[in-house]
């Protein structure tokens, strides 16, 4: 029976205790895991009718440049869509600019292009993480950097505003 009672004022203790309960403010900063950033545009600049090929060479003043930041240990996808044309943007003007581009990629952190690799506009994955050394904290991101350059070649055309989409897409796992 004593046994009994002392069960019963050890449950009874246990619900009478009194419990508060506690708030814990939390705040996270969240960074994305890529970015990317257009550091200069490509720019073939105003042309006459009649001006034949003009080219942006890798290392041009006027090729695109356009940096990522990644995580070190992402591979990233780069694929670069452009029409073979650019066409007036009036309507019924049909005569067209034919346009080729090219890429290379640095992936060493640095905006460099004598260190750079050529690679096929319908793109390919190229891995960020190369040359990472983990002791160094601030390596945890790398930077990329994809230089875009090519040729246009004019015609005898009419005056007017020629225009297509460049699509730079960049994926990553």
């Amino acid at each position: 029976m004593i046994k009994a009672i002392f069960h019963l004022i050890a449950f009874s203790l246990l619900f009478s205790l009194h419990a508060e309960a506690q708030f814990i403010n939390l705040q996270l900063r969240v960074e994305p895991e890529l970015s990317a950033t257009v550091e200069q545009n490509l720019d073939f600049g105003t042309l006459i009718s009649n001006t034949g090929r003009t080219e942006i060479q890798l290392g041009d003043v006027n090729m695109g440049v356009f940096s990522i930041r990644a995580f070190h240990t992402q591979n990233v996808y780069i694929n670069l869509q452009y029409p073979a044309v650019l066409v007036h943007n009036q309507t019924g003007i049909n005569e067209e600019i034919p346009l080729t581009l090219n890429m290379s990629y640095n992936n060493t952190g640095t905006n460099s292009i004598s260190s750079s690799t050529s690679i096929p506009a319908s793109g390919r994955m190229v891995s960020i993480h190369d040359n990472t050394n983990l002791s160094n904290p601030n390596e945890i991101w790398k930077r990329l950097y994809i230089y875009v350059y090519g040729s246009i070649e004019v015609g005898n055309i009419p005056n007017g505003i020629y225009t297509g989409e460049v699509i730079l897409s960049v994926d990553y796992d």
